[in-house]
């Protein structure tokens, strides 16, 4: 394969080399993230949990690779890969934790789901904002950090408020239908909160987040 073929988007093959080992260490972590989510469900895979993260590392760096492939036509598709990966992460650190809580607590409901909920959206977010400001979007390190993070926090209170609230509607309103669990049932709340956050997150980032300055020619 020539040289040009292997380089990112930049043309740098140490700056594709570079998201490689990243889109490694994000499934990792995803992987390692998702173990407490498929206990608390009672998931049995045919690969031994502790396999899971190094399986989930290497698909992450096969999807990147493929994203870099398409994004010869369609540049963007390149940075909305990364920003798909960062989410892949966010959301598992978002039901990791909260499964974790369930599996300690066995709370699965009412006032208290939603305090655990805010607190692993939260601690989502916090991931989001570092992966996304430096690796997604590689946002300048000299632009105004306050303008930057008020942004970031605005985006994402918006973004947070989507996602227990949805989370809400569907465990505490709609309530577990008969024959589903309700720590299934309180992932698929899960799913549908970080559903309504994923495409405005990504603009919201892109276009009034991690905006790059305009060059004047």
């Amino acid at each position: 394969m020539a040289l040009r073929e292997i380089s990112g988007p930049d043309g740098g093959i140490a700056s594709f080399a570079r998201d490689m080992v990243i889109a490694l260490i994000v499934g990792f972590l995803f992987g390692a993230f998702s173990i407490p989510v498929l206990i608390n469900l009672g998931i049995n895979l045919r690969v031994p949990l502790l396999l899971l993260p190094a399986i989930t590392a290497a698909l992450s760096a096969i999807a990147l690779l493929a994203a870099h492939q398409f994004a010869r036509r369609v540049p963007s598709i390149f940075q909305f890969a990364k920003f798909a990966e960062v989410g892949a992460l966010n959301s598992s650190i978002d039901f990791g934790i909260l499964n974790s809580l369930i599996l300690i607590t066995g709370v699965v409901s009412g006032a208290e789901f939603l305090a655990f909920k805010s607190a692993s959206v939260t601690l989502g977010v916090i991931n989001s904002y570092i992966w996304n400001k430096y690796w997604t979007f590689e946002a300048p390190r000299s632009r105004g950090v306050q303008r930057e993070f008020g942004a970031f926090l605005l985006v994402n209170l918006v973004g947070v408020g989507l996602n227990v609230a949805a989370a809400h509607v569907i465990v505490n309103v709609v309530g577990a239908p008969p024959g589903i669990s309700t720590k299934l049932w309180a992932n698929i709340g899960a799913v549908f909160g970080a559903g309504f956050t994923l495409f405005t997150n990504f603009f919201g980032y892109k276009f009034f987040v991690f905006r790059k300055p305009l060059v004047v020619r």
